[in-house]
């Protein structure tokens, strides 16, 4: 009889750690399935989570993984962060970002406790970034005051609430609050850097505008168009039309003539 029990209990205890292994992959699982992928600026990002609420308890020092970013959104209440280097009073409109191996801990105020969201994003792929998004990526932390958090509140209600086609409406907004966070960070250079990159794409239509339309267009005219160097624009020349400047002025030239 004791013998019999005994091996009872050795097949409840396996059973109960089978079925708390499953129950841990069945969990992850379905967790992975929730996750939300978004493209942004060449990078990919799934949003592994998003909350919020009143924070009535102290939240210990901790870092996260070197893909991972968390976008903190104070909507009232006190409290305060601790960095490495510093630490900070948190008030309502107050917005900060940890990312990979950021030390950060935060102290609420019982008397007046923080209301916040969060939102958690991990990299997961995008071999090449631009301007933006290597901006985003290469921030490990950031603090500003009077953030707009219209956007992230839309996000936690749309993840929270689950309407159709949910995950599409949460991604877009995901896209657009990183626009705007980077643009926090590069408020002096955003205007430059689109300039620039729109320049880029329209040398080729501005190239071939020039020789249809200016009977006097010059190499340093054509350069200075497009931005380049005289030398510049002669390999481009060379690369994309197989033709030197004068190769393509003699058959511009002689398109007008007939």
């Amino acid at each position: 009889m004791i013998t019999q029990t005994i091996l009872t209990y050795k097949k409840a205890k396996k059973y109960d750690i089978f079925y708390c292994i499953v129950s841990h992959i069945m969990i992850f699982y379905f967790q992975v399935i929730a996750m939300i992928s978004f493209e942004w600026n060449e990078i990919k990002f799934n949003i592994a989570d998003i909350g919020g609420g009143k924070l009535d308890h102290d939240i210990a020092g901790h870092t996260h993984s070197n893909n991972s970013y968390e976008l903190h959104f104070i909507k009232s209440g006190a409290g305060t962060l601790i960095t490495d280097n510093c630490r900070y009073s948190l008030k309502a409109g107050d917005f900060f970002v940890t990312g990979p191996n950021c030390y950060h801990a935060q102290k609420t105020d019982t008397l007046n406790p923080i209301e916040d969201i969060f939102i958690y994003i991990q990299r997961t792929g995008g071999k090449s970034s631009n301007l933006f998004s290597s901006a985003f990526l290469n921030t490990n932390f950031y603090i500003t005051e009077n953030f707009d958090c219209a956007d992230a509140q839309r996000m936690l209600f749309e993840y929270t609430e689950k309407y159709p086609d949910y995950k599409s409406a949460v991604a877009g907004l995901a896209m657009k609050l990183l626009t705007q966070v980077v643009r926090c960070y590069l408020p002096a250079y955003t205007a430059h850097s689109e300039d620039a990159d729109n320049l880029y794409d329209r040398r080729f239509i501005i190239i071939e505008n020039a020789f249809l339309y200016d009977r006097d267009i010059t190499l340093t005219k054509l350069s200075e168009k497009i931005g380049l160097c005289t030398r510049q624009t002669e390999r481009l020349l060379k690369k994309y039309y197989s033709k030197s400047f004068r190769e393509k002025k003699k058959e511009q030239m002689n398109a007008f003539s007939e």
